[in-house]
């Protein structure tokens, strides 16, 4: 079950306002209840969901207040439409079916799906073969998403990810620079020999994590398409495939880039894109690094949850780098 979260008086008079916008257009039974479920940690003021109750059903309502400048959930909206009719008759993948966009943009309307995320099970499931299972369902989502449209050739830069890392050791501790600074120099160095490297571009959802994968009964349903765009396929991969370092393992079970092969080998059972391994493996390597740095940085203070996952990098880092 999703977390509740408290509503300021201010939210609480504007999700009023909205729920009596999309009740009138939309609906012919009366909203029983409503309870915030997600806060951006980046945008806490602005952007949050917030489910809807009815006597029959209920939805997520997702706002923006700063969409009707940016046009952020309109093109959500429009792209949800366009996807729910690229899935339609898919057996085993859609997304979230989209129900209303508000007449100032500040707020859209989906179904609300109270099933478990993939990475609720990644995180959670004592059952090694469940967790398989995931990994299975969520390359078959994704091969189906990346064939929206024709893939194309793309040449591989590697420098964002070299220069973010040249960047964050710069901002961690002298001990932790000292104990990370052999791998970073084996990333410029990897990255400078893949770099033009030709790779798969395709339609990406952008920010493909597991809390944006839903694991229905028969059918995985995706959400959240707002940073969706053309890129590399590697790109998506990597950001699902990375939640594995929260899977306890042995040494001999890790491959090359960090993750468990099993779960890693049930996520390309169903997906078959072309793409370049030796691109992948280098993107996650690099990923765990950056993650590990950024818990790291001066600046930051880590809740319980960020230390638990800084030492889980940590222990995938050793396994990879050594």
């Amino acid at each position: 079950m999703a977390e509740i979260l408290p509503l300021s008086d201010e939210e609480d008079t504007r999700v009023k306002a909205y729920i009596r916008e999309f009740s009138g257009q939309c609906l012919q039974v009366p909203v029983t209840g409503y309870n915030c479920i997600y806060r951006s940690h980046a945008f806490a003021d602005t952007r949050s969901v917030v489910v809807l109750h009815t006597p029959s059903q209920a939805f997520a309502l997702k706002i923006d207040t700063t969409s009707p400048s940016t046009d952020r959930l309109k093109n959500e909206f429009e792209l949800l439409s366009a996807l729910h009719q690229h899935f339609d008759g898919n057996e085993t993948s859609r997304v979230v079916r989209p129900v209303y966009l508000s007449q100032g943009g500040e707020f859209l309307v989906t179904e609300y799906i109270d099933r478990p995320t993939a990475v609720d099970l990644i995180y959670n499931s004592a059952d090694d073969n469940q967790v398989a299972q995931v990994y299975r369902r969520a390359g078959s989502w994704l091969n189906d998403l990346h064939a929206r449209h024709p893939p194309t050739r793309y040449a591989f830069k590697p420098r964002w990810m070299t220069d973010s890392l040249s960047e964050l050791i710069e901002a961690v501790p002298r001990d932790i620079a000292n104990q990370s600074r052999a791998m970073v120099d084996e990333m410029r160095a990897e990255g400078a020999r893949l770099k033009g490297t030709e790779d798969l571009r395709v339609f990406s959802h952008g920010d493909f994590h597991g809390q944006n994968l839903i694991v229905g009964q028969g059918k995985t349903i995706g959400l959240d398409f707002t940073e969706a765009r053309d890129k590399l396929a590697v790109y998506d991969i990597v950001d699902f495939l990375k939640a594995d370092i929260f899977r306890e393992t042995v040494a001999s079970e890790v491959d090359r880039s960090g993750i468990l092969r099993r779960n890693k080998e049930m996520f390309f059972r169903l997906y078959r894109h072309p793409i370049n391994h030796e691109i992948l493996d280098y993107c996650i390597r690099g990923r765990l690094l950056k993650d590990w740095l950024f818990l790291h940085q001066i600046t930051h203070t880590c809740s319980a949850f960020e230390r638990d996952r800084r030492s889980r990098l940590w222990t995938r880092l050793n396994l990879i780098f050594d």
